[in-house]
């Protein structure tokens, strides 16, 4: 019997969060056709055309992936399949401070152009009245001074 379907990825073994391009073709004029994902911990299928090419991300994974074309000739079901071996990637410790300073800027950012004119006048008006007495209250230091007729008494606990 010819084979009807044919299905193929780019390679038979990747990483987690890498590509593969699967291509498929089918000879015959399907009813339906589908791409179906297994990676044990994730399915999922799309309908797709009589040819073609698709790159997907490597899911998560124990191991391996199944990737299988499922096509309806007929009333007849027929499905191909392959199997991707997946290895597990490698866990890098996030640059959390970095990542934090960013969530912070861009929620700055957002914040700073959802106020209305008014409110931004507003704000850096109390800015500024806040960086003026932070620079006289910093600038307008006086030195304690001690005249004759006062006298100071230290304690000393032991």
């Amino acid at each position: 019997m010819k084979r009807q379907m044919t299905l193929s990825t780019d390679r038979k073994s990747a990483s987690e969060g890498d590509y593969i391009e699967i291509r498929w073709a089918c000879d015959a004029c399907p009813d339906s056709l589908y791409l179906a994902i297994d990676s044990e911990r994730t399915q999922y299928s799309i309908a797709v055309s009589d040819s073609g090419t698709t790159r997907i991300p490597v899911p998560k994974s124990n191991g391996k992936m199944t990737v299988k074309l499922i096509g309806v000739i007929s009333g007849k079901k027929v499905t191909e399949s392959v199997e991707v071996r997946v290895k597990t990637a490698k866990q890098s410790k996030p640059k959390v401070p970095q990542a934090k300073w960013y969530v912070f800027r861009a929620n700055m950012k957002y914040w700073w152009l959802s106020q209305k004119k008014w409110q931004k006048a507003l704000w850096i008006v109390l800015l500024a009245l806040w960086l003026g007495l932070l620079f006289s209250s910093i600038g307008n230091r006086q030195e304690p001074k001690v005249s004759s007729d006062q006298f100071q008494t230290a304690y000393i606990f032991s």
